[in-house]
């Protein structure tokens, strides 16, 4: 696979197109690089699906006063701005929603895995979530029907595969079976 160069834009640059756009345009800015987000694709499309709706799911069951947001931008430190695929913030970290980047770093991230997403995922947005103190990350890959948990306290993680029960240290009682998540409907 060819490596693409992207155009060099500000952070304010950034921001006065995406305000234009109405946070329509589905493009990141990672370290000064705009780079565009295709459309994930069926299979990891339908597994997102999936994930979402368990998640709103137990935040229903438990009286989850939390936020929970799909493709949402949300401003990282040093001028980033990235799009996860749901961000999950707790009750008492719930930001203000202003129709422009969430400002808050979110408690959970989920990235779905897709061809043209795969690199960044798991390497820089992986690596800057870490560090801007996302609690908990879950790195899906529908094809090998797998979700990765790094640890942000080790450099240790945990693979899940689709006989396993995705549990989650931070929402209390969530429980997924991953064949559910990778049963494509």
């Amino acid at each position: 696979m060819a490596i693409v160069a992207h155009p060099h834009i500000e952070p304010a640059e950034y921001i006065a197109l995406q305000t234009r756009a109405g946070w329509r345009m589905d493009i990141e800015l990672i370290d000064g690089e705009a780079v565009v987000i295709p459309p994930t694709g069926d299979q990891a499309s339908s597994v997102q699906g999936e994930l979402f709706f368990a998640l709103r799911s137990w935040q229903e069951q438990a009286a989850d006063e939390g936020l929970i947001l799909q493709d949402v931008f949300v401003a990282f430190p040093g001028g980033r701005y990235l799009a996860p695929d749901i961000a999950w913030w707790s009750a008492g970290r719930r930001p203000a929603l202003s129709g422009g980047a969430v400002g808050a770093i979110p408690d959970l991230v989920v990235e779905v895995l897709s061809p043209a997403t795969r690199r960044n995922d798991l390497g820089i947005k992986r690596e800057l979530y870490m560090r801007s103190g996302v609690r908990e990350l879950w790195l899906v890959d529908p094809d090998a029907h797998t979700v990765t948990r790094p640890r942000s306290d080790t450099r240790a993680e945990e693979l899940l595969g689709q006989g396993d029960v995705l549990h989650s240290d931070l929402l209390g009682g969530f429980a997924l079976p991953l064949a559910t998540a990778f049963s494509v409907r």
